[in-house]
């Protein structure tokens, strides 16, 4: 058959960057994406701004191959890989729907697909539509407390396993082991000081990179009173000045408990838990901390009350770079490099909280660590135009930067402040294509059929049969 011949053949869809056939570089299609031999049934969709602007998410219910199965597209599975497979970005879907609706007529057709998975918020300083709408102060939160500042991590456990005896009715939270301590500034016997047992003391200043600690006290309480007798118990956390440190003069926080016997254990000892969480707070190098339990009438009570099973909690919040101010990056062309502050964020996974202002204007909550990666796309000024594909992340330059390289360069006098960072999740529960959701319709249901471009025969022929169906036993 000649090359003319190819032409003539009405199977023959031409693609002359295809050199597939005979190696003439005059190719068609090949048999693979001829015959694709799936389409999907969306439930409903949806628009994908602000995140991706002027494009629709249809929601995938259902793949179906050419005998009629169905199957939902999961995370990991067969269903997933098909789907991508059949509706590759880049290429054409053909959306139709039963319904005879008008209102959605404009996202009916053929569709550049754009996306296959659920979009995600990685990064976002976004407050509004023009160029000028960001926000200049950004927060992250630590996840994983993973950051450490000089060697120090001020988080720790301690822990009382042996029952202390309380014969007074204000008596130290004892306790006679400690996890998770690595700089060993908690003291469980009598101490450097007299009076601070069983207390932390802070080995620099929380002030540094604006990391305020709580402390979060649990304990349980032995008493030996009758059933049905109401207890006042308090537990309080108190600190030292640094001047002072054996005197702990200053209530962080308190809180008063009362708690019924209501039964009797062995011995005739009743088993109630306090608990105490303190407020975030900045401490100065040298200060310490500790718990105290008071409890009422105390000599009253016989037996004496014990403590069992007490907890000692330092959590910090972490929050470096809390308050990240812009400049986030710096512009080379294609190159695209993070502020010091975002390379931290980086490098310890901590996730951004996103701004009200953003979350004003619709931006999803952010559920990922700020870990850019190849794939993602960042999009500046709110504006489509200005979307781009990062290709690469580098983090071995000389200065240990964190570097963005990205498909195209950016225009000069782009507002790159100005920025939202997403990823599309490959979950397989959304097609996103391109076109723009009409307004109006929010709440207006729509269903239908995304077919790729180029369905199998066997596929063309069956359609309608496995629509009919599919209808037929309620499945569609």
């Amino acid at each position: 058959m000649s090359d003319q011949n190819y032409f003539l053949n009405n199977d023959i869809i031409e693609d002359f960057n295809d050199p597939t056939v005979d190696n003439s570089g005059y190719g068609a299609l090949s048999a693979a994406e001829k015959n694709q031999s799936y389409f999907a049934y969306f439930s409903a969709v949806g628009g994908t701004g602000p995140e991706i602007i002027d494009q629709t998410a249809y929601f995938i219910k259902y793949l179906i191959d050419v005998q009629g199965n169905i199957v939902t597209p999961q995370v990991n599975s067969t269903a997933l890989l098909n789907l991508n497979q059949n509706f590759e970005v880049g290429k054409i879907a053909n959306v139709t729907s039963l319904e005879g609706t008008t209102l959605f007529n404009t996202l009916l057709g053929s569709k550049i697909i754009t996306g296959v998975g659920k979009i995600e918020p990685i990064f976002v300083t976004q407050t509004g539509s023009s160029t000028q709408d960001f926000t200049s102060t950004i927060e992250f939160t630590d996840i994983n407390n993973s950051y450490v500042y000089d060697g120090y991590d001020f988080m720790f456990n301690a822990r009382n396993s042996v029952t202390q005896t309380l014969t007074a009715d204000l008596s130290l939270v004892t306790f006679n082991s400690s996890s998770f301590n690595p700089n060993n500034n908690f003291l469980t016997g009598s101490g450097l000081f007299s009076g601070a047992s069983s207390s932390y003391g802070f080995p620099v200043d929380t002030s540094t990179y604006s990391n305020p600690v709580k402390f979060i006290v649990t304990t349980d309480v032995i008493t030996g009173v009758a059933p049905n007798t109401w207890i006042n118990a308090m537990i309080r956390i108190v600190t030292s000045s640094v001047t002072a440190p054996n005197t702990f003069d200053y209530v962080l926080c308190s809180g008063v408990h009362q708690y019924l016997s209501t039964n009797t254990l062995s011995f005739g000892y009743h088993l109630s838990n306090l608990s105490l969480i303190s407020p975030y707070t900045t401490f100065t190098s040298g200060s310490r901390v500790r718990a105290e339990i008071i409890i009422d009438d105390i000599n009253l009570l016989s037996p004496a009350p014990r403590l069992s099973n007490s907890n000692f909690r330092l959590t910090p919040q972490y929050s470096n770079p809390a308050n990240t101010i812009s400049p986030y990056w710096y512009n080379n062309g294609n190159y695209l490099t993070a502020s010091q502050a975002l390379e931290n964020a980086y490098s310890f996974g901590f996730q951004q909280t996103l701004p009200t202002a953003s979350g004003a204007i619709y931006f999803s909550n952010i559920s990922f660590p700020f870990k850019p990666q190849a794939g993602d796309f960042i999009r500046f000024e709110y504006n489509p135009l200005k979307t781009f594909i990062i290709y690469e992340v580098i983090t071995d330059t000389p200065n240990h930067s964190l570097v963005l390289r990205l498909n195209k360069p950016v225009p000069n006098g782009t507002q790159i402040q100005n920025c939202a960072l997403y990823r599309i999740i490959p979950n397989g529960n959304y097609v996103i294509l391109d076109v723009p959701k009409p307004t109006g319709t929010t709440g207006q249901p729509l269903t239908g059929f995304l077919k790729p471009q180029y369905m199998s025969k066997e596929l063309e022929d069956n359609f309608t049969t496995i629509i009919q169906k599919l209808a037929a036993e309620g499945i569609i």
